[in-house]
C-alpha cells in the first residue's frame, strides 16, 4: 500500500522539482511575453491538420496489427475507439490503452490480454522507433557522445534481442540465467533444461510476430513522425524560434524519446527541459519554454476534442 501511493506521489515530485528549476531561469513574466507574441491562427491552422492525421494514422496501425494477429478487424470499426481513448489518455496513457484493448475485446470478441499484449507490442516498437530516430541525432549531430551511447545501444539491443527469444521459444529468461551460473559455479557441465513461460495470451503477438511485421510497423509509423517534424519547424517560427530543419530532424526524437519517460504527470516538465537544452542556441529560453507548453497542452487537448467526436461511435456495440 505505501509503495502504491509512493509510485503515485513521485511523477508529481519529479514535475515539481523540474519547474521549480526551469523557473528559476526562468521568470513566468518572460513566458507571457513570448505567448503574446504568438500568432494564434496560422499555429492552430497547423495543429489541427496535424491531430487529424495522427489520430487517423495512429489508428491505421492498430488496425492493421489487429488483422495481422486477431483476424480482419476494418478501419472504420478501430477509429473511434482509438480516437476515444485520447480522452482517457489525458489522464493516463496506461489508462487510455486499457480502453482501447477492452473496447476491441467487447465489440471484435478478441481474448482481452491478447489485445493487450498487441498494444504493448505497438507501445515497444514506438519505444525502439524513437530510440533509432535519437541514435541518429545523437550519432550525427553529437559525434562526442557516441563512445557513451554505443555501449548503452548494444546492452538495450541484446536485451530486447534476448527477450524476444525466450518469448518466442517460451523460455523463462530467469530459470536460463540461473542454470547458467549453477552450471559455472559448480563446474557441471550437465544440461539443464530451463523451465518454460506459462503459454499466457498476453504474449501472444509476440510469438506470432514475424520480422516483416517490426519493419512494417516501423515504416508505418514513420510518417507521423515526420508529419511531426514538418509542424514544428513552422510551428517553432510562429514563435520567434528559427531551428534548421536538419537539426531539428536530429534532435527532436531525443525530445521525443525524453518526454516519452514515465517519470513525470503527463510528461511535463522532461518534455520542456528537453526542449530548452537542445534547442537553446536557436532561441530565448522564454521561447522555448512557452512553445514547449504551448505545443504540449495543444496536442492533448485536440486529441481530446477528436476523442469527443467520436466518444458515441466508440460506445456502440459492434458497428456494422
Amino acid at each position: 500500500m505505501i509503495r502504491q501511493r509512493w509510485l503515485r506521489v513521485v511523477p508529481w515530485i519529479v514535475t515539481i522539482v523540474i519547474f521549480a528549476v526551469i523557473f528559476q531561469r526562468i521568470s513566468l513574466e518572460q513566458v507571457a511575453m513570448a505567448l503574446r507574441r504568438v500568432h494564434l491562427a496560422p499555429y492552430l491552422a497547423l495543429m489541427v491538420p496535424y491531430s487529424l492525421l495522427y489520430c487517423s494514422l495512429d489508428a491505421f496501425v492498430l488496425s492493421r496489427v489487429l488483422c495481422w494477429f486477431h483476424g480482419r478487424v476494418p478501419y472504420r470499426r478501430v477509429l473511434p475507439v482509438r480516437a476515444a481513448a485520447y480522452i482517457l489518455a489525458l489522464l493516463n496513457p496506461g489508462l487510455g490503452q486499457g480502453a482501447v484493448a477492452f473496447a476491441i475485446h467487447r465489440r471484435e470478441s478478441v481474448p482481452f490480454l491478447e489485445v493487450a499484449g498487441t498494444l504493448l507490442f505497438l507501445t515497444l516498437l514506438e519505444v525502439c522507433q524513437l530510440a533509432l530516430y535519437a541514435a541518429l541525432g545523437l550519432f550525427g549531430f553529437h559525434s562526442h557522445l557516441r563512445a557513451a551511447f554505443v555501449p548503452v545501444y548494444a546492452v538495450l539491443g541484446a536485451g530486447l534481442g534476448g527477450a524476444l527469444y525466450c518469448i518466442r521459444r517460451e523460455i523463462d529468461p530467469v530459470a536460463l540465467v540461473l542454470t547458467g551460473m549453477r552450471r559455472w559455479r559448480t563446474g557441471n557441465p550437465t544440461y539443464r533444461a530451463p523451465s518454460y513461460l506459462p503459454r499466457t495470451s498476453l504474449l501472444h503477438t509476440f510469438r506470432q510476430a514475424r520480422w516483416q511485421h517490426y519493419l512494417l510497423v516501423l515504416l508505418y509509423k514513420a510518417p507521423n513522425f515526420l508529419l511531426a517534424v514538418v509542424v514544428h519547424y513552422f510551428a517553432l517560427q510562429l514563435f520567434g524560434v528559427q531551428v534548421p530543419f536538419v537539426h531539428l530532424l536530429g534532435f527532436l526524437p531525443i525530445v521525443f524519446l525524453v518526454a516519452s519517460l514515465p517519470v513525470t504527470v503527463a510528461h511535463l516538465g522532461t518534455s520542456q527541459a528537453a526542449w530548452m537544452y537542445f534547442f537553446s542556441a536557436y532561441g530565448e529560453e522564454s521561447q522555448l519554454l512557452a512553445y514547449s507548453l504551448v505545443a504540449h497542452v495543444t496536442f492533448m487537448v485536440l486529441n481530446g476534442l477528436i476523442g469527443v467526436c467520436f466518444l458515441r461511435l466508440a460506445l456502440q456495440e459492434r458497428p456494422q
